[in-house]
């Protein structure tokens, strides 16, 4: 019974809170549906349908399938709750020169307490006219934190023009410097990057 409590919750409260957790904790705007469910298996998390990531009042995202697994802790209070992870499926994103570097500023948010994962979505580079350059696969994509590192990590699996490559990033100590390794293991090629 303590778990299934989140079911009573009023709906439109729940979505306010929860957003309001994301805009904390990644310092994103998520736009919900109505259509928001709870589910205790196999750890507690709402699941919502139709969802939106916008920044600067332009539509950076749009997710079909959206899932935010909360803490086990204060589950009594709707006020409380603490989002653990969160994980996006079949996401399309649409980066242009304005906003490119939304991956890579997600790198400074807070992992330390929950993962941000993307999976099976789609990322669509645009020119200033809007138009598609190139189309970029994330098969599955992780942001977490290295507690031995003390420091955030991203770890992706994508593709690019029918060609696989993984990439790993994290910032240098004074996080000022970014360092990348891409590997694309069907060319046997490796390139370690400094930003």
């Amino acid at each position: 019974s303590y778990f299934l409590l989140p079911t009573f919750y009023n709906s439109s409260e729940i979505s306010k809170e929860l957003n309001e957790e994301l805009q904390n904790k990644l310092d994103l705007n998520f736009k919900f549906s109505k259509n928001i469910k709870y589910n205790f298996f196999p750890t507690p998390h709402f699941t919502i349908k139709e969802s939106k990531i916008i920044g600067n009042q332009n539509e950076i995202s749009k997710i079909n399938k959206l899932k935010i697994f909360i803490s086990f802790d204060n589950l009594f209070s709707v006020k409380n709750i603490k989002v653990k992870n969160v994980i996006l499926e079949n996401a399309n994103f649409n980066l242009n020169i304005k906003n490119f570097n939304f991956f890579k500023e997600l790198l400074n948010k807070n992992f330390e307490k929950g993962n941000f994962i993307i999976k099976d979505s789609n990322v669509f580079f645009r020119n200033i006219d809007n138009e598609v350059l190139f189309i970029t696969k994330i098969f599955k994509m992780k942001y977490y934190y290295e507690p031995k590192e003390l420091k955030n990590f991203l770890y992706s699996e994508n593709e690019i023009f029918n060609m696989p490559f993984s990439i790993v990033s994290f910032f240098g100590e004074d996080k000022n410097k970014i360092f990348s390794q891409i590997n694309f293991k069907s060319i046997k090629l490796k390139i370690n990057n400094q930003l």
